[in-house]
């Protein structure tokens, strides 16, 4: 079963007069173990979209450094958090928020 994530990145461009930005990456991911996930990218935006125009000769970098194609290996801590160790050997820490909050 085939299963989607969302990552929101906010962010403020302070050379652009302070413009609030969002990079949003669709993955779509399949349990492969007990502790690990495969993940697929699928797609991505960035607004607003004035910095689409501002990025857009280095989107392949930024996408690149946030990119989710691999697999991530999942530790439980408790019901809200888990670690997070992916094949490039990132670690995150992953805490679920409330669905209308994102």
């Amino acid at each position: 079963m085939e299963s989607k994530a969302v990552n929101v990145i906010k962010f403020n461009a302070r050379g652009l007069k302070l413009l609030n930005g969002k990079l949003t990456i669709e993955a779509s991911f399949k349990i492969a173990s007990k502790s690990r996930v495969d993940v697929s990218y699928d797609n991505s935006t960035i607004t607003p979209d004035q910095l689409l125009n501002v990025f857009s000769k280095n989107y392949d970098v930024l996408l690149a450094i946030f990119n989710p194609e691999g697999w991530l290996e999942i530790t439980y801590v408790d019901d809200t958090m888990r670690i997070g160790r992916d094949d490039k050997e990132n670690i995150f820490i992953l805490e679920r928020s409330e669905e209308d909050t994102v």
